[in-house]
């Protein structure tokens, strides 16, 4: 026999309880459990009140107000469009068009030649345009929204705005020049709806 104590109602078998020689006892969850089992209630009521009754936040509004923020981000960072003001300042000043020679290098080089002759796609230094008319706003729509049906990639999204501003004032200095191995003419030669 052992020396140690049985609790009351630990391990006695219920009676009625019976099913091929295996009885069912009667003993209670321990402790620990019932406590968390009851807590679990406890903070379900209280969620369900908060969140439901009363004023908690619920997963929907969260959602309405990061995306209302995220809208006032893009709408803040949008490219506001070409000023030609600003892009015929900056084609004067040497610092602007050297960055948009870095950019051009980095990104345009592979399709138009590092001297804007043209390989894949067309000569940038001649009077002949395939979209718009040359103008300096032309060149920044067409650099910013790309032109899909030619492959060329919309840059909008991709550059910063200062690097698209200065890329756009590169691509309009090599107007005029005269590349290494010049693509043939492609386009309308807007010198002559001028």
């Amino acid at each position: 026999m052992s020396d140690s104590k049985q609790e009351p109602g630990f391990d006695v078998p219920l009676s009625d309880h019976e099913y091929d020689g295996i009885q069912e006892f009667n003993n209670p969850a321990p402790f620990w459990w019932q406590l968390a089992f009851y807590l679990s209630i406890v903070f379900a009521i209280g969620y369900y009140a908060y969140y439901e009754i009363g004023m908690g936040e619920s997963s929907d509004q969260r959602i309405t107000e990061a995306m209302y923020k995220i809208k006032q981000i893009q709408n803040a960072n949008k490219p506001q469009g070409p000023d030609e003001k600003e892009l015929n300042a900056m084609l004067a000043q040497a610092e602007s068009v050297d960055a948009g020679k870095e950019v051009f290098i980095s990104k345009c080089a592979a399709c138009h030649a590092p001297d804007g002759g043209g390989l894949v796609g067309p000569n940038l230094t001649d009077q002949y345009w395939l979209h718009g008319k040359g103008g300096i706003s032309d060149i920044y729509k067409v650099v910013r929204d790309g032109v899909a049906d030619k492959g060329m990639p919309p840059w909008g999204p991709i550059l910063k705005e200062t690097e698209l501003k200065s890329v756009v004032v590169f691509v309009k200095s090599l107007e005029g020049r005269k590349p290494a191995a010049p693509k043939a003419p492609q386009g309308v030669d807007v010198t002559q709806e001028k």
